[in-house]
């Protein structure tokens, strides 16, 4: 039982390994991803921490890597390559050894004592890549094999293998998976490459290419076949599939639909098969074997902030509620300023397959710093896509509300009649922690009391974000969000006080208090006609799981319409945000700053806790 936990110490006489140190010796530039890769198929390398017990076995683990070494310097086209090996025994103390050459029984034969060598053995592998080769002729051809009727096949030049360009092996391979994918792609489901050669010509230090392609035979669609279905309607998939029976094969469509399927997020797995060759009519049946998700998801979230506390938000979503993908999601979100309720129900392909008709209730309680409000609002908007990023939708609602601004005495009721409009553009590849691409979104509405006639505005809202990781995955990410919006045609005291623009708070300029970062009267947010915000953030991904944002918040709200720039100042929030990334999303912690502290209005600081990016 000791011993599991304390392994024995070498005794006197015993060897306990050689250990060595190992290093590449490279002439010339070579690139870099040669030697890198040189040391990742070495055992030399790779088992350096698992010595060997003689300097036998080192030599041997070092020879043993030679060829696989030359391996990669022929795939860069270093065909004349020269490596040579040479092992230099352990050595006590400042006594020096000679270089381990042709015996090293004799070291082997006297062992040190049982304790580690003040100098471990050296293995040295010394490169000559001599010239690197280029390429020279290339040619793509049809087999013999190949049908008479097929197509011209691409050159070796689209395909990607230039003359006199240096040659890589890899080159080879991508070229020849650039024919099969060209074949694939315009009505060849079953293309192989029948021959290729690989020639290198020591006199010219050139390699000569030359691939002969068999297309097989020529295809179209023929009759899909959906599997594996419970409760979703098969007729949902066949409307999403990108092509029809008897149309020219383009295995661009199966990735197509297999993208477009997903994105549904119904399914956990899908699978196209075919049975491997075309009928007798030309065409190539395929059946698509489908697995469902969970139909519902439950979601709870947890967020607090200095300004109004902890808070809660959840929903519940029910993703194919009739059997062809409508989705009923149902939300609320609660904390000491706000309490809010929704149903959302989504009819997707409605009248048609890029239509999606939406329809939406809310009720909100609100008692913040600069009103007392309850509303309900109902809204239908038939929404199109129209492309894979770019949505757009128009619609009608209706609003109710009872709001009493903090500075008046008398509650006011108006009863609003409008025409949604919105639009938006996302390029994001991750919502909750986006790394590259941009976002931007329009919402927009004309409003008229359909109990008082003067009351009418016109209300818009311009957003957008943008990311980017300077090429580093998600190590370092530059974000930047701003917004502007617009209410037209009315007063600011004839304007509901829960419908004008407010800033300040987490999701908004950090470091002031929710609805506070602009004109206040006494201790009260009066709100404004008009809003200008941005934000600009470093994300730094310190490990795998922790994260460091430094960013700066700026904006404000004004009282009229047209921003005034020379009465109102903007608003400034600094600080730094931590972020713990888990499966779900990073988790937010940010601590910020006003730069335009008010005594008696601002704090010194805001905390914001939540799941997800600030944008």
């Amino acid at each position: 039982m000791f011993a599991l936990f304390f392994p024995p110490w070498p005794v006197h006489g015993q060897v306990a390994g050689v250990p060595y140190e190992v290093k590449i010796q490279m002439i010339g530039g070579p690139p870099p991803e040669v030697k890198k890769i040189m040391e990742e198929v070495s055992q030399a390398f790779q088992k350096k921490t698992d010595p060997p017990q003689s300097m036998a076995l080192l030599k041997r683990r070092a020879e043993d890597d030679l060829p696989e070494m030359k391996k990669v310097l022929r795939s860069f086209g270093f065909f004349k390559s020269k490596i040579s090996l040479k092992l230099s025994p352990p050595r006590e103390g400042e006594a020096a050894a000679s270089d381990f050459q042709a015996n090293p029984e004799e070291v082997e034969a006297h062992p040190p004592p049982g304790a580690v060598p003040a100098v471990p053995a050296n293995v040295l592998f010394h490169v000559d890549p001599g010239p690197r080769f280029s390429f020279g002729e290339a040619s793509v051809s049809l087999s013999e094999e190949a049908p008479k009727d097929s197509s011209v096949p691409p050159s070796a030049a689209e395909a990607g293998i230039v003359k006199q360009a240096p040659y890589a092996a890899a080159k080879v391979v991508e070229a020849g998976n650039y024919l099969l994918i060209h074949y694939k792609n315009n009505g060849y489901p079953f293309p192989k490459i029948a021959h290729r050669d690989v020639v290198a010509d020591f006199s010219t230090n050139t390699v000569q290419v030359r691939y002969q392609v068999n297309p097989g035979v020529e295809a179209r669609f023929g009759e899909t076949r959906v599997e594996g279905l419970k409760k979703l309607e098969p007729r949902y998939v066949y409307e999403l599939i990108p092509w029809k029976t008897g149309e020219k094969y383009d295995n661009r469509l199966i990735e197509k639909a297999r993208r477009i399927l997903f994105d549904t997020n119904l399914f956990s797995m899908i699978e196209f098969n075919n049975p491997g060759k075309v009928d007798a009519r030309g065409q190539l049946p395929i059946t698509m074997q489908m697995g469902e998700r969970s139909l519902r998801t439950i979601r709870l979230g947890l967020e607090y902030t200095t300004d109004y506390g902890p808070g809660v938000n959840g929903s519940w979503t029910h993703r194919n509620l009739f059997g062809m993908g409508e989705k009923l999601t149902a939300g609320a979100i609660f904390n000491s300023k706000i309490r809010t309720g929704s149903l959302r129900f989504e009819k997707p392909m409605f009248l048609e397959k890029k239509n999606t008709f939406i329809s939406e209730g809310t009720f909100n309680d609100e008692t913040t710093d600069a009103y007392d409000a309850r509303s309900a609002e109902v809204s239908t908007i038939l929404g199109r896509k129209f492309t894979n990023t770019f949505l757009a939708g128009a619609g009608v609602g209706f609003r109710y509300g009872r709001v009493k601004q903090k500075t008046d005495d008398e509650h006011t009721i108006y009863h609003l009649a409008f025409l949604p409009l919105t639009a938006s553009q996302d390029t994001r590849e991750d919502l909750l922690n986006p790394t590259h691409g941009y976002n931007l979104t329009m919402s927009a509405a004309p409003y008229q009391d359909v109990e008082d006639g003067n009351l009418r505005f016109f209300r818009y809202l311009l957003s957008g974000s943008t990311y980017y990781n300077f090429n580093t995955g998600d190590k370092v990410v530059f974000a930047v969000r701003a917004d502007f919006g617009q209410m037209i045609g009315v007063d600011h005291d004839e304007m509901p006080a829960d419908l004008r623009f407010y800033a300040g708070g987490g999701g908004s300029v950090r470091g002031y208090a929710y609805q506070y970062a602009g004109p206040v009267k006494g201790d009260v947010p009066l709100g404004g006609l008009s809003s200008l915000t941005f934000s600009l953030e470093l994300r730094f991904k310190i490990t795998e799981s922790i994260g460091l944002v430094p960013f700066l918040d700026g904006g404000t709200v004004f009282l009229d319409t047209v921003p005034n720039f020379g009465s109102q100042d903007l608003y400034y929030g600094t600080g730094l945000g931590l972020r713990y990334y888990t499966a779900i999303g990073p988790i937010r912690l940010d601590v910020a700053t006003p730069i335009n502290w008010r005594e008696g209005v601002d704090s010194r600081y805001q905390i914001y806790v939540s799941i997800g990016q600030s944008f």
